[in-house]
């Protein structure tokens, strides 16, 4: 059986211990607080982990995409929420369809959406259930007003074919440590408390107050009507959730192997991988650094060619050689994840398996 010192470089490895417990941590923190979890696929885009997901605890799926959607369908999940605002004729034909044989709700925030699902479902003579969106902070998508998201519930609980089942926020504007998040959670719940007595009023209840992020996962119980969590970038987090204080590093379970090609320029080496293996998402907790490389902490990868990663060494005791191999916590995992055609799993360096990302490039 091979080791993973014995890969080719760039390749992107998967400690499957360490995923694991990640897996286990989530289902048992939402246990704890009777959540149910449905994790967001868009960070693996791999059935096989929604299905490792879904046997450690989770109810159903969340993906961002028609694409992504039908991969996990075909692959036999029965239950997912694409949480994002799904325009077109050809979409949502395709969405109906899965509806024949599978549970599908949607997230939306305008009627448009809500009148083209009624009349797709009415064609393929199913159902949807439907959660409307609401803007918490973000400024990305959502109605922006408990009492907008009261009017938009009316207008598609009268629509055929689509069933009103409750809300759906993202918390996203939200990077504080998870011991200094209270202030804004509670900024959140309130806005969230109040759309729910706003629906009450009008004689529609929410069952489902679907919200949440890796980042602020661990006190999604401070929003105190939440009924589901959505978190994504726990199944391997990354070095943005390590920054946040979310995570630890020891618990970053995918990482990417480099090889050290050029140490000819005095005070940088680089890396056999740029752009187009790491993907180029900032540091949010630092204003450098398009990675973290493991065992050397002052080495900065300042900058990434489309092939090459520029690694400033000049303040660290760090000496590369060429042909040495290093490991590298990506940013932003989701990314990184979606540029490579399959993830390479192992246990304590001993390969296990080589998985497909299979709704990789899945952006329809």
């Amino acid at each position: 059986m091979k080791t993973i010192d014995e890969l080719e470089t760039p390749a992107v490895v998967v400690d499957l211990d360490v995923m694991e417990r990640n897996l286990a941590r989530m289902a048992d923190y939402a246990r704890t607080y009777r959540l149910c979890l449905r994790p967001h696929t868009k960070t693996h885009k791999i059935p096989e982990f929604a299905r490792a997901q879904l046997a450690s605890g989770a109810r159903g799926v969340t993906v961002a995409k028609t694409g992504e959607a039908e991969v996990m369908a075909a692959a036999g999940i029965d239950d997912l929420l694409i949480a994002y605002p799904t325009y077109g004729a050809a979409k949502w034909d395709r969405l109906a369809r899965l509806a024949r044989e599978k549970t599908i709700t949607v997230a939306i925030d305008s009627l448009v959406c809500a009148q083209g699902l009624s009349e797709a479902a009415a064609r393929q003579g199913v159902r949807f259930g439907v959660l409307l969106e609401l803007d918490v902070g973000m400024r990305r998508c959502g109605v922006s007003t408990p009492h907008e998201l009261r009017d938009l519930a009316c207008s598609v609980s009268r629509l055929s074919n689509l069933a009103f089942r409750g809300i759906l926020f993202y918390p996203g504007h939200i990077w504080d440590p998870p011991e200094k998040q209270e202030p804004e959670l509670a900024k959140v719940s309130a806005k969230v408390e109040e759309a729910v007595a706003l629906l009450a009023q009008a004689g529609l209840q929410a069952d489902v107050i679907s919200g949440g992020s890796t980042p602020t996962a661990w006190r999604s119980h401070l929003v105190s009507q939440l009924t589901e969590i959505r978190p994504g970038t726990y199944i391997f987090n990354d070095r943005n959730t390590v920054g946040v204080g979310a995570c630890r590093e020891q618990d970053c379970a995918l990482r990417v192997l480099f090889t050290v090609v050029s140490v000819s320029v005095p005070g940088r080496a680089i890396l056999d991988g740029g752009s187009k293996t790491l993907a180029a998402d900032g540091w949010r907790s630092g204003s450098k650094g398009y990675g973290l490389i493991v065992g050397h902490p002052d080495a900065v990868i300042e900058a990434l060619s489309e092939e090459h990663a520029h690694v400033d060494i000049r303040n660290s005791g760090w000496r590369p050689k060429v042909g040495e191999r290093v490991a590298v916590i990506p940013n932003h995992v989701c990314a990184c994840v979606n540029l490579h055609e399959s993830l390479i799993c192992h246990r304590q360096g001993r390969i296990e398996v080589q998985i497909p990302v299979a709704a990789r490039g899945r952006i329809c």
